[in-house]
């Protein structure tokens, strides 16, 4: 459909300030910004990803990159900028929830308010709350299962749904993520201040966190600066059609930029925005066994590190986002992604990785010399039960290639340290350490999707 994007691939970097912080606890290393110029540089000369980039510590912004295109035309490919506005998909849900908060702290709504009050025909309404709604823990049936994704439809057709999908559990009892949930808090929120969600999002969050390009959106437009979406098949990237964002409401609903979801995250941090007791709630989730979550945003780790900090990612049709944001060093990461062959939670962390000084081998996508008993050691048989998916790795005259079941075989090229790609359409597969000489499994990478597959026969 187009032609190979790499000849022309166009870069902003904005003119930013070195690297570097007063305090020891959030110190990065001197050599920061070149590192993540030499990884966004790799994945770019490698066709990897398209999107953008924004490292903020406090008011200050660090780092700002913006690598691709938004949007592809008979004229040529049209380069990204900072400005450029993506679909940020459940991003979306920490700004709604944030909506809910200040509710809660002028005391028009309370966390243990019930959903009957506003939507009694749902089921369990008597029992769920907008503690529950919050935390995915409500026990509703997902309204956006199984629709046609890009097909409109109406709030009524989706509240309908809602209440004629069975529901999961008993409210309060289990977690289960559910953009339902999201879709119904966005709507309280119209329902309470007699306003739109749109007009609220802008008085209660864009105007206090001086966001400038962020909104309900639309079909994408690219004369407005918008980002279509993309993926890496058959050598280029081929342009992919866009979800009805009307779908998505308050659960996903909104585009931005990298810039504007780092400003959010850093005045929602400040105590612009909520309450502390209100931030302290939304940052506390459910606990059920070892995993722990938010409601609005959820915890995470970064590795080798005492670093803990709170994060959300989204995705809606091609288009995904990722923010993070470590209160110890007022210090946050937002990626927009909209050209997709390599995984943003790998990036997202390769960047926290950099920005903490922590070892990091820049990946590489350069043939590599196989070894036999490299070679050896991964052929077999892998399956993903629960994709129906077969995928067969063998060696042969040409070298080593794999082939899914009832497919014709795709060739493999080694790049090192375990891992195979196949460039023109995208794929990367990373296998495990060999145990007892063999791999146990690998995971295919491939667009969006992250998929493990596990030694179900060798073929040695």
């Amino acid at each position: 459909m187009f032609a190979s994007a790499r000849a022309v691939l166009a870069v902003l970097v904005c003119l930013l300030p070195p690297l570097s912080s007063p305090t020891r606890a959030a110190a990065q290393p001197a050599n920061a910004r070149a590192r993540l110029d030499s990884l966004f540089t790799i994945l770019e000369s490698n066709d990897r990803t398209m999107g953008s980039v924004t490292v903020r510590k406090g008011d200050r912004v660090l780092y700002q990159r913006s690598i691709g295109f938004r949007d592809s035309s008979a004229a040529g490919w049209v380069t990204a900028d900072s400005l450029t506005m993506h679909r940020i998909g459940s991003v979306a849900k920490p700004f709604t929830a944030v909506m809910i908060y200040q509710l809660i702290d002028e005391r028009r709504l309370s966390l243990d308010t019930k959903l009957s009050r506003f939507y009694p025909q749902l089921p369990n309404s008597d029992a769920i709350t907008i503690r529950d709604l919050l935390g995915h823990t409500s026990g509703l049936g997902d309204p956006i299962q199984g629709i046609d994704v890009f097909v409109p439809l109406t709030r009524d057709a989706l509240i309908h749904r809602m209440a004629t999908v069975p529901i999961q559990f008993p409210p309060g009892t289990r977690r289960r993520y559910n953009n339902g949930n999201f879709l119904l808090l966005g709507y309280i929120v119209e329902s309470v201040t007699g306003s739109t969600y749109a007009a609220e999002l802008e008085r209660r969050i864009v105007r206090r966190a001086a966001l400038r390009r962020t909104r309900v959106g639309g079909a994408v437009t690219p004369a407005h600066n918008e980002s279509r979406a993309y993926y890496f098949a058959e050598g280029h990237w081929e342009q992919q059609r866009d979800d009805a964002i009307e779908n998505a409401g308050g659960a996903g609903g909104l585009v931005s930029t990298t810039a504007d979801l780092t400003r959010f995250l850093t005045a929602l941090f400040r105590g612009r925005l909520i309450s502390a007791a209100s931030l302290t709630e939304m940052t506390r989730g459910f606990v059920d066994g070892a995993q722990r979550s938010g409601k609005g945003l959820g915890p995470f780790e970064i590795p080798g590190t005492t670093k803990t900090g709170f994060t959300h990612d989204g995705s809606i049709g091609a288009h995904t986002a990722l923010m993070g944001y470590v209160p110890e060093d007022s210090l946050s990461v937002a990626l927009t992604v909209n050209g997709h062959n390599y995984p943003i939670n790998r990036l997202f962390f390769h960047v926290w990785d950099i920005l903490y000084g922590r070892p990091l081998v820049l990946p590489s996508f350069a043939r590599v010399e196989l070894p036999d008993s490299i070679a050896r050691a991964h052929a077999g048989v892998y399956s993903a039960r629960e994709y129906g998916l077969t995928i067969t790795i063998r060696t042969t005259d040409r070298g080593i290639e794999g082939q899914t079941e009832g497919q014709d075989p795709f060739q493999l090229t080694y790049i090192g340290q375990n891992r195979y790609m196949n460039a023109r359409d995208g794929i990367l597969l990373e296998l495990a350490e060999p145990v007892a000489g063999v791999a146990p499994r690998f995971t295919l990478f491939q667009q969006k999707l992250a998929i493990r597959l596990t030694r179900a026969a060798s073929t040695k």
